[in-house]
């Protein structure tokens, strides 16, 4: 029996069609590969750059909660740096700070406080003290670790210096003012403008021995605040 390779080998030949199949399948698998690659990276929380205080400029008021605001930055995955700035900024370091519509050394409005206790801490509770200064700073850094998750991500670019001004324009100015200075719909309360941007210096200048956006907040009325706190 005479057997005719040449034939055999068109016939084991893939045809055009299985060839582009293949493609196909293959695009279809690096695109599917790729969203998860994807997904966990937009899940993955921005690590902390530091498990210390070590920006220089912070006052001496705040760094006297230090143990407490690097304990709590740990157990949240943020950086103790951005949360010694935002209590800076809040109460400088005055644990019995009250504005009228926000308490201690974090400055959480009572509804906030409830929000976050049952939400977002790592153990939710019903019942706490807003005054217990360790409490408090943990709502404030389980609220900046939850503010850190919803807008840390690579939407907007998954780094510290393009998010820390979302986090405090949230922090300042609630979700939906990081929402909208997100989306580039921009702020509208001068309030949450001065404080996010504040914030936004701040940090960009923690690596600096001093820090001129932190003057010019001792200048604005801040000074009044770290010396009320020196007092306690």
């Amino acid at each position: 029996m005479r057997v005719d390779f040449r034939k055999i080998q068109r016939m084991m030949r893939p045809s055009q069609r299985d060839l582009i199949m293949v493609c196909v399948g293959i695009v279809i698998a690096l695109i599917v590969f790729g969203l998860g690659i994807l997904r966990q990276h937009m899940q993955t929380p921005l690590p902390a750059e530091s498990d210390q205080i070590t920006t220089a400029w912070i006052p001496d008021t705040v760094k006297k909660w230090h143990t407490q605001i690097e304990q709590q930055a740990k157990r949240y995955n943020i950086d103790p740096n951005l949360a010694a700035i935002i209590m800076t900024m809040e109460s400088g370091g005055y644990a019995r700070a009250d504005s009228g519509y926000a308490q201690g050394l974090m400055q959480i409005t009572p509804a906030t406080a409830k929000e976050i206790a049952s939400r977002h801490l790592k153990t939710p509770v019903k019942s706490f003290n807003i005054w217990d200064p360790s409490t408090n700073i943990e709502l404030g850094a389980a609220y900046l670790a939850w503010l850190r998750d919803e807008f840390g991500t690579s939407r907007q670019g998954p780094s510290w210096n393009s998010t820390v001004e979302l986090i405090a324009a949230g922090y300042n100015g609630g979700p939906g003012a990081a929402n909208s200075l997100e989306q580039g719909k921009g702020l509208h309360d001068t309030q949450t403008v001065v404080y996010s941007r504040d914030a936004f210096n701040m940090w960009r200048e923690r690596v600096s021995k001093d820090s001129p956006t932190f003057d010019r907040w001792k200048e604005r009325g801040g000074q009044a605040l770290l010396d009320k706190a020196a007092t306690q």
